[in-house]
């Protein structure tokens, strides 16, 4: 008997458990994960159902999926899974969620492992899998085109990700001295522009800073393996996201990094109705870039100082969402 966690549509965890075969409530909602794991080819370890499969029978599909069971968060279902169903201990610390497809029932979070495995090391499910091979992205497709791989609708979004040579890594506490340092830097000119001594991110203290990773989640931003930002996203509230802090160092200005970054938070968090962010209302090359996203400006300005006013923006419509498979 597999057992699930229920979730609300917000995915917040309730005190309710699921009994897998059983018909879910309308309103509830439970975890599935598909892991896409990718050589250093650029290749996909890909597996094929086995034909009693109920659902895409004989059909290929991504290195490993299925549903959370009770007690599992994202990262130990992508991990349980692919050692269930291809024998191999998943290298968690070289992937990432990439988004989170919102269907009917669930959400299902996207994974991407770079990672090397040879064919023959692999132990296949036999009640699962029939067999696995890698396949590059342009054979993924012709199969799909044939209709010999299940023709998931994320397809654009997945490959498009991983040609970003742009990653989001969530970051832990062990992170936080190098974030803060980071933080620093990249806000030191406009401390010195406004002269805030009261708000500003550079004068943050360690406590005050590492409390964040207890209220919400901290990204590394990464171009081409190398740290490029950070940014910080908490939710205010039931279906309402904030996009705290969103650092880039100089030197991956231009980049289009930010903007990808923004789109990348609104797929990985497909409950949020709304994002909400504070920007300083004389940067003006911030409040294009946000109001090119979609981002709308809301309520009173907050006055810092004679320098410094600080405004709101919210978007609430035509958010980057992927809802079913």
């Amino acid at each position: 008997m597999e057992l699930w966690n229920i979730y609300d549509q917000y995915r917040h965890m309730t005190d309710r458990i699921h009994e897998r075969g059983q018909e879910m409530k309308a309103g509830d909602y439970h975890l599935v994960v598909h892991v896409w794991i990718v050589n250093d080819d650029g290749q996909f370890l890909i597996q094929r159902r086995q034909p009693w499969k109920i659902g895409f029978p004989n059909m290929w599909d991504c290195s490993a999926a299925g549903s959370a069971v009770m007690g599992d968060d994202s990262e130990q279902a992508a991990i349980r899974e692919v050692k269930e169903e291809i024998g191999i201990d998943l290298e968690i610390e070289k992937g990432e969620r990439i988004f989170t497809v919102r269907f009917s029932q669930g959400f299902d979070d996207i994974w991407l492992v770079r990672q090397n495995v040879a064919i023959e090391e692999l132990q296949l499910q036999e009640e699962e899998v029939s067999e696995a091979r890698w396949a590059s992205e342009e054979e993924i497709k012709e199969m799909v085109e044939n209709g010999e791989f299940i023709p998931f609708n994320y397809f654009d979004q997945l490959f498009e990700i991983i040609h970003s040579r742009i990653s989001l890594k969530k970051a832990s506490i062990e992170d936080a001295e190098e974030l803060l340092a980071l933080q620093r830097e990249v806000f030191m000119p406009l401390y010195k522009k406004y002269n805030d001594h009261e708000t500003s991110p550079v004068t943050q203290t360690m406590e005050r800073f590492t409390a964040r990773f207890e209220r919400g989640t901290y990204f590394k931003i990464l171009f081409e393996g190398e740290l490029a930002g950070s940014v910080f996203v908490y939710e205010k509230s039931p279906g309402l996201m904030r996009l705290h802090i969103i650092n880039i160092l100089e030197k991956h200005h231009n980049k289009g990094i930010a903007q990808a970054v923004m789109k990348r938070l609104e797929l990985m968090y497909p409950e949020a109705d709304t994002w909400e962010l504070d920007t300083i209302l004389t940067e003006e090359r911030n409040c294009y870039l946000y109001e090119k996203m979609g981002y709308k400006r809301i309520g009173e300005a907050k006055v810092i100082n004679q320098n410094l006013t600080i405004i709101r923006y919210r978007k609430d419509s035509n958010l980057s969402k992927i809802v079913s498979i």
